[in-house]
């Protein structure tokens, strides 16, 4: 119990640095909380600065920042599955309720991607697919990126053990698995229900 205590504490605390609020203070001396759609994550920092280095910089470290709380968790704490998914989904939360922002934060896709990519690589690759596939038919990254987690929150509930099997690895439980899959793409979503209902506010508009 206290592991699983320390691991969430510490993986909230890496994914609570408030990178995009960081770099874009640094680049152009604004609050991004204030700036553009207010999310303090890699898009919008490179929509306020307009610098693919800022843009591309925050984007890279909060995918650092969900791989990092697993791998260190592991080393740390030990390296029991429900150490590194606790610490993980943790991070994401830390990285949309910052503590350093007073709760507030980004989204959690590109820390919630390294947490899968340090977990099990090539669910990755298919929420990536997913959402290139929804952001072609929509051109909104926010939709895009609603509709690729939900996608892979339904697939990790049900898709049959076999298949689930051969994508996640040796993992020794695939119910812990679906879990911390739920759990991952819950804390995602949440950030994404006023995005995506001002899409669909702005598509009821346009066709009435």
């Amino acid at each position: 119990m206290l592991t699983h205590a320390l691991s969430g504490i510490l993986g909230y605390l890496i994914g609570s640095i408030p990178t995009a609020f960081l770099f874009v203070r640094w680049r152009s001396k604004v609050d991004i909380r204030i700036a553009g759609s207010g999310n303090v994550g890699a898009l919008n920092s490179f929509q306020v600065t307009r610098s693919r280095l800022v843009g591309g910089g925050v984007l890279l470290l909060d995918l650092v920042k969900g791989v990092l709380a697993v791998k260190l968790a592991t080393v740390l704490l030990g390296s029991e599955f429900s150490v590194e998914a606790i610490s993980g989904v943790a991070a994401v939360a830390g990285h949309n309720f910052s503590v350093w922002l007073g709760l507030k934060g980004g989204r959690g896709l590109a820390t919630g991607a390294g947490v899968m990519f340090a977990i099990a690589w090539p669910l990755v690759l298919i929420w990536g697919a997913f959402w290139a596939v929804a952001f072609a038919l929509t051109k909104n990254v926010n939709v895009g990126n609603a509709v690729a987690s939900a996608t892979e929150l339904v697939g990790v509930i049900l898709l049959p053990a076999s298949m689930l099997s051969m994508l996640v690895g040796g993992l020794t439980s695939l119910t812990e698995f679906r879990v911390f899959g739920v759990a991952l793409f819950i804390v995602i979503l949440v950030k994404h229900i006023g995005p995506v209902r001002e899409y669909l506010g702005r598509l009821k508009e346009k066709h009435q």
